[in-house]
């Protein structure tokens, strides 16, 4: 596979105080692998505890085993028509993933709340929106 013109991957999601944090250890695990995970708990709007789990790839092998994850299980088909519109002016690829579907093994874009958020940070250059875009979209039409 060549080079991904990927310089970063971000999965971040919230366990509630009435979830099972292992479960959603395991769906953030079946969404992105490798990488640096971190856990930090914070306090709701009515003094719950929640619990943010976040996970960073900056490694190529971590990014390409990742990415080709979410080729295997449709993901990054499914963003074709709508990558463009996903890229911010920072150059990240914006997508959410179904929690919980990820916890039982299985991707796929979410539309509903319970999500594991992620983040792709794109390289580009000249690393202007247009550019950035073309990148998206040479990325996603292998897939399609």
């Amino acid at each position: 596979m060549a080079s991904l013109p990927i310089r970063w991957i971000l999965a971040r999601t919230y366990c509630q105080a009435t979830e099972e944090e292992s479960r959603v250890v395991q769906a953030l695990n079946a969404a992105v692998s490798g990488g640096r995970a971190e856990r930090q708990t914070v306090e709701g709007q009515y003094g719950n505890p929640v619990i943010i789990l976040s996970r960073r790839l900056e490694a190529s092998a971590d990014l390409r085993a990742t990415w080709q994850r979410w080729f295997d299980a449709g993901i990054i088909a499914a963003l074709g028509p709508t990558a463009e519109s996903r890229v911010d002016d920072d150059a990240i690829l914006h997508f959410r993933l179904n929690k919980q579907k990820a916890c039982q093994g299985t991707l796929s874009l979410a539309g509903e709340a319970d999500t594991i958020d992620v983040q792709v940070k794109l390289t580009a250059y000249p690393a202007k929106l247009e550019e950035i875009r073309r990148v998206a979209r040479s990325l996603v039409s292998e897939a399609t």
